[in-house]
C-alpha cells in the first residue's frame, strides 16, 4: 500500500517497544480496529512519547490522508493523542518533535472540511496538540464552528476554541464569543457547554441571565450532566483524558448555577425559586448542586428557609447516596436553621451502624450534638467507652452542659483510668485528659473538684475553677496570689474565679477597678462587675461615666448592661440606639439587653430595620460557619420578641 511505503526501511527493533509497530500499522491499514487499541497500549501515559512514535507519525498521517481507509477518524484521533492533544503544556523532548511534525503537515486544517464528521471531529480535537505552533488557529475554528452542521463536531470545535483562544491576547475575545454562543445558539448541548466553559474563565462578561437559567435547567432535565460511559479497555494508558472523564461529571454545571445566583445578589426569593426548581427535578445532579448552593445561600442571607430545610430532610432518604450526603452536609452547615430537620437526621441513625468515620463523629451525630439534641447522649456515652479519643467527642459532650450530667460518672471513670505510660507520646495523654476534664467540668462541675486540685493556675485552669465554683474553696488562697499578677488577662481571670469560688466580691472588684480604663481589657472588667450584681453598687457612678463618655462602643454596651444588672435601672439601655446602627457586631448583645429590660418601645424602629435587612449581621468575605449562623438567628429571635412582647417601659 502506498501509505505504508518505506515502512520496513526503518530498524523498528532498535526502538523501545518498536518491533510490533510495523505489524500494527499494517493491520490498521487493513481496517483492524484492534490495532488502534494495541498502539494505545504501547504508548506512554502522561510522559514523553517513546521513539517509535516520531517514526510512525508520518505513516499514520498517510493513512488519514487515504480516503479509502475505513478508520481515518479514529487514526487521526490516535495521532492527536500521540502528539499530546491532552498534554498541551508538554513542549519538550520527543513530544515536541511529534508536535512539530504534525504542525508542518499541510492536511490538518483541510480535514476540518472533510465529508466524514468523525474525521472533522478528530481534526478539531487534534489541533489542540499544535495550536501553539500554527498561525491563528482560533479564528479558523470560530469560522468553522459557524458553518458546521454536526452537533458533536460543533461541541469539539467549541471546546478546542477555548483551549486555543483563552491564552494571551485572545482571552477577552474568547469570553465575549462564548457569551454570545451561550445566549444565541439553538443547540442545548452547545449552549450549556459554552456556559460552563465561560464560567471557568476569570471574570466572565455579562450574559443573558434568563436565557442561562433556562439553559441550565433544561440541561439538568435532559441528563446532559451525567458521567460518560466508562472506558472499556483500561489497558490503554494513553487515554488519560478518557479515564479521567469516567471519574468526573462532564461538564459541571454548579459554576453556572453560582453565576446565575450571583446576578440575583440579595434577592432571596429568586435564589430560592431556582433552587426549589432544581430540587424538584428527578435528576440527582440537579439536586446535589442545589443542595451545595443552598448552603452558601443560608450562610449569607436571611430568608424563609423552612421549605428548603424540609426538602433537605426528605432527601436524606433519597435513593442516591451522593444526594443523601449533600443533604446532610447542608443541614450540618447551617446551624440553628436546620433544627426542624432534627427528627429526620435522627431517623438516619436508626439501625446498627458505626458512629465514627476515620476517627471523627459521623456528620449526623455531630449535627445533633451541635443542636444539643439529647437523643444522641447515649451514643456519646457509648463512644466514651468504645472510642474515647474520638475527635470532637469531648467538645460535643461539653456543649450540653448540665443537661448531660448523666455522663459525669463515665467521665470520672475514664479520668481515673488514664495512665501516662499507656501513651507513646506525652502530648496525647495530656490532650486526652484535657478533653475529658473539660467535658466533666461542663456537665458536672461539682464532681470535678478532685481532678482540679493540681490544675495549674493559668487561663484555662482558672476558667475551670470558676465553673466548678464553691467546690474548689480549698484553692481560694492560691487564687488570691494570682490577683496581683502583672498579666491583665490572668489577673482578671483570677478575679472572676475568686468571686465564684470564694464569693469575695471586694477582691474581685478591686481587680476590675484597675482595668476599667484599659482599652484592651475594659469590657472584661465591666462584665466582671456586672456579675457582682448589687455588690458592685458603689461602682455605678464610674460605669455611668463610661456609658455617657466617649468610650469605645463595646465598652459602652458593657457599661449599660452592667448598670442594669447592678442597679436594676433600665434607663441605661436607652443610650444604645446609635451604637446599634454603627456597630452591627454588637447588635446581639444590645438586643439581648433590650429584651431583658423590656425596651420594646424604644427598640422598635431599630429592630424593624434589622428585620428588613437581608444579609446576616456578621457576614464576612469568607462566609459563615454554623455557629455564626446560629448567632444571627438568635439576634432575629430577639428582634421579633421585642416587636411582639408588650413593652414594660415607655420611651
Amino acid at each position: 500500500m502506498t501509505a505504508l511505503a518505506g515502512l520496513h526501511d526503518i530498524d523498528w527493533s532498535s526502538l523501545e517497544q518498536g518491533s510490533a509497530v510495523p505489524r500494527l500499522l499494517a493491520r490498521l491499514a487493513e481496517g483492524d480496529a484492534t490495532a488502534l487499541r494495541d498502539l494505545y497500549r504501547i504508548a506512554p501515559d502522561g510522559e514523553d512519547v517513546r521513539p517509535w512514535v516520531v517514526w510512525a507519525l508520518p505513516f499514520l498521517l498517510d493513512l488519514v490522508t487515504d480516503e479509502s481507509q475505513r478508520l481515518r477518524g479514529e487514526t487521526l484521533r490516535l495521532v492527536g493523542d500521540l502528539a499530546g492533544a491532552d498534554r498541551t503544556w508538554q513542549m519538550a523532548g520527543r513530544t515536541l518533535t511529534a508536535k512539530r511534525t504534525l504542525a508542518q503537515w499541510d492536511g490538518l486544517s483541510g480535514l476540518l472540511l472533510d465529508e466524514d464528521p468523525i474525521v472533522r471531529d478528530a481534526a478539531a480535537y487534534t489541533i489542540r496538540a499544535v495550536y501553539r505552533l500554527i498561525t491563528n488557529p482560533t479564528g479558523d475554528l470560530w469560522e468553522r464552528f459557524a458553518e458546521e452542521s454536526d452537533a458533536d463536531v460543533r461541541l469539539t470545535l467549541l471546546r478546542t476554541s477555548v483551549i486555543t483562544g483563552a491564552v494571551g491576547g485572545g482571552y477577552e475575545l474568547t469570553k465575549v464569543w462564548l457569551a454570545s454562543v451561550a445566549d444565541t445558539d439553538q443547540d442545548l448541548r452547545v449552549r450549556i457547554s459554552a456556559l460552563t466553559e465561560l464560567m471557568a474563565l476569570y471574570n466572565p462578561p455579562p450574559f443573558d441571565v434568563a436565557r442561562a437559567r433556562e439553559t441550565v435547567l433544561a440541561a439538568y432535565r435532559e441528563g446532559l450532566n451525567r458521567e460518560p460511559e466508562p472506558v472499556v479497555d483500561m489497558a490503554a494508558p494513553l487515554l488519560a483524558g478518557a479515564r479521567m472523564a469516567t471519574r468526573q461529571w462532564t461538564p459541571g454545571y454548579h459554576q453556572v448555577v453560582s453565576a446565575i445566583r450571583f446576578s440575583y445578589r440579595d434577592d432571596v426569593t429568586a435564589h430560592l425559586d431556582l433552587l426549589h426548581e432544581m430540587l424538584a427535578m428527578d435528576a440527582w445532579d440537579a439536586k446535589q448542586d442545589a443542595l451545595y448552593e443552598a448552603r452558601t445561600l443560608v450562610q449569607r442571607l436571611r430568608g424563609p428557609y423552612g421549605p428548603l430545610v424540609g426538602r433537605a430532610a426528605e432527601l436524606l432518604f433519597d435513593k442516591d447516596a451522593q444526594v443523601r450526603a449533600a443533604s446532610l452536609r447542608l443541614l450540618q452547615g447551617i446551624g440553628e436553621v436546620a433544627r426542624p430537620a432534627a427528627d429526620a437526621v435522627w431517623a438516619t441513625l436508626s439501625g446498627a451502624k458505626p458512629f465514627l468515620h476515620q476517627g471523627s463523629l459521623i456528620p449526623a451525630v455531630e449535627m445533633l450534638a451541635c443542636l444539643r439534641d439529647e437523643r444522641v447522649l447515649p451514643i456519646l456515652e457509648r463512644l466514651l467507652d468504645d472510642a474515647p479519643e474520638t475527635r470532637d467527642l469531648h467538645q460535643c459532650i461539653a456543649g450540653f452542659g448540665v443537661r448531660a450530667r448523666g455522663l459525669g460518672r463515665t467521665l470520672r471513670r475514664r479520668l481515673r483510668g488514664l495512665r501516662p505510660d499507656a501513651y507513646a507520646e506525652r502530648w496525647r495523654f495530656d490532650a486526652h485528659r484535657a478533653g475529658l476534664l473539660e467535658a466533666l467540668v461542663s456537665v458536672a462541675p461539682s464532681e470535678a473538684a478532685d481532678h482540679l486540685m493540681q490544675e495549674p493556675l493559668d487561663l484555662t485552669g482558672l476558667d475551670r475553677l470558676t465553673r466548678t465554683g464553691r467546690a474548689m474553696m480549698a484553692r481560694a488562697a492560691e487564687i488570691r496570689t494570682t490577683l496581683t499578677s502583672e498579666d491583665p488577662a490572668l489577673a482578671l481571670a483570677a478575679a472572676r474565679a475568686i468571686w465564684f469560688v470564694a464569693g469575695d466580691a471586694g477582691d474581685a472588684a478591686a481587680v476590675y477597678d484597675r482595668y476599667l480604663d484599659s482599652p484592651e481589657h475594659a469590657v472584661t472588667a465591666v462584665d466582671g462587675l456586672a456579675e457582682l450584681n448589687s455588690r458592685a453598687a458603689d461602682r455605678a457612678p464610674r460605669l455611668t461615666r463610661l456609658l455617657k463618655g466617649r468610650s469605645p462602643a463595646p465598652v459602652t454596651v458593657a457599661a449599660a448592661r452592667a448598670l442594669w444588672r447592678i442597679t436594676g435601672n433600665p434607663s441605661s439601655a436607652r443610650h444604645l440606639g446609635p451604637i446599634w446602627n454603627d456597630a452591627p457586631r454588637l447588635r446581639p448583645r444590645i438586643a439581648e439587653l433590650w429584651v431583658e429590660t423590656g425596651m420594646g418601645a424604644y427598640a422598635k424602629r431599630y429592630v424593624q430595620a434589622e428585620l428588613a435587612l437581608t444579609p446576616r449581621h456578621n457576614l464576612t468575605k469568607i462566609g459563615l460557619g454554623p455557629a455564626e449562623v446560629s448567632d444571627d438567628e438568635q439576634l432575629l429571635t430577639h428582634c421579633r420578641r421585642l416587636l411582639t412582647e408588650k413593652p414594660r417601659w415607655s420611651i
